[in-house]
């Protein structure tokens, strides 16, 4: 069916519910799929393990090396070349650590964990999509329809770049270690203080991890989103807000204003950065889709008929 038919098949099939109206606002708010976001934390916490274990085994051997060099400075009571000595033992520790962690992470299987996470948002993506459709339009779409390439290139894209933000992180972590004891050699500090602030450096990295899960969850479901709205003929939506203390004073203002998705509105007055929902850093914010009866166009499942839906179904 062409564009020019499925538009006049949707005009016919919801022109009860339109009435006299020329646009309806989607009696339906779409979620970020929390369970996708779930699964994400879950894989980046298991690859963060990896550092973990590989770093316990390591700081044994990072431990006798800083200390060793501390006494023979003490001993000496001079500073001579005992960093020089240091750096190249650190050096020896960091390169077998990082070592150890690309072979265990080659068979963890990062890209295809996040494929897997991508389809999985897009699945329910697609899922809260129809939940709109039926609670404002009465109808069904096809169960095929965002099967094919629809999006693939825009999962493809959020794939490559998500692997490329995880594997940064363990080798980010190291070189940040690596300052903490050159930086306590410098200044004496106790082996015991600076393992502790090698493990405080771990737990930084792993709930940057888990934002980073987070974001890229709700990034990657306002892209498809958009792309689904945008397909349908749908190019306006009503910005809606998780509705609780942790909103944005600039996304709070937006609640509930109409805005088009080929002109982001602002949402920093001080900058004038602009931005859709999920678009922002950690932003929950989602775009109810606003039905317009002279430009939208879905593919209606065969022998669609007006159906009902509850909201929390």
């Amino acid at each position: 069916m062409d564009d020019r038919a499925m538009q006049y098949m949707t005009a016919d099939r919801t022109r009860k519910r339109f009435g006299r109206h020329d646009v309806l606002y989607s009696k339906y708010t779409p979620k970020i799929p929390a369970s996708a976001e779930r699964e994400y934390v879950r894989t980046v916490d298991a690859y963060m393990r990896i550092l973990k274990e590989e770093l316990e085994r390591g700081l044994p051997k990072l431990k006798d090396a800083y200390e060793r060099e501390r006494d023979a400075e003490v001993k000496a009571g001079i500073r001579n070349d005992g960093v020089t000595d240091l750096m190249l033992a650190v050096s020896s520790v960091f390169n077998a650590i990082k070592n150890s962690i690309i072979a265990r992470t080659e068979g963890f299987g990062l890209r295809r964990r996040l494929e897997t996470l991508a389809h999985l948002n897009r699945k329910l993506t697609i899922k809260e999509w129809k939940r709109a459709i039926k609670a404002t339009l009465g109808i069904g779409i096809r169960e095929d329809y965002y099967l094919g390439s629809f999006c693939m290139e825009q999962l493809e894209r959020w794939v490559i770049e998500n692997v490329g933000l995880i594997k940064s992180i363990p080798e980010d972590t190291l070189d940040r270690m690596r300052e903490i004891v050159y930086d306590g050699f410098t200044n004496g500090k106790t082996t015991t203080r600076m393992v502790k602030e090698i493990q405080r450096a771990y737990s930084i990295s792993r709930r940057r991890a888990e934002l980073i899960a987070r974001d890229q969850t709700a990034k990657l479901n306002g892209q498809i989103q958009r792309a689904q709205q945008l397909d349908a003929g749908i190019t306006e939506y009503v910005w809606s807000t998780a509705g609780d203390e942790r909103v944005r004073e600039g996304h709070r203002a937006l609640e509930g204003k109409r805005f088009s998705w080929y002109d982001p509105p602002v949402v920093d007055e001080r900058t004038g950065r602009r931005c859709h929902p999920e678009q922002d850093y950690q932003c929950r914010c989602v775009g109810r889709p606003v039905f317009d009866r002279r430009t939208v166009s879905l593919p209606i499942a065969d022998g669609g008929i007006e159906v009902s839906i509850q909201e929390g179904g």
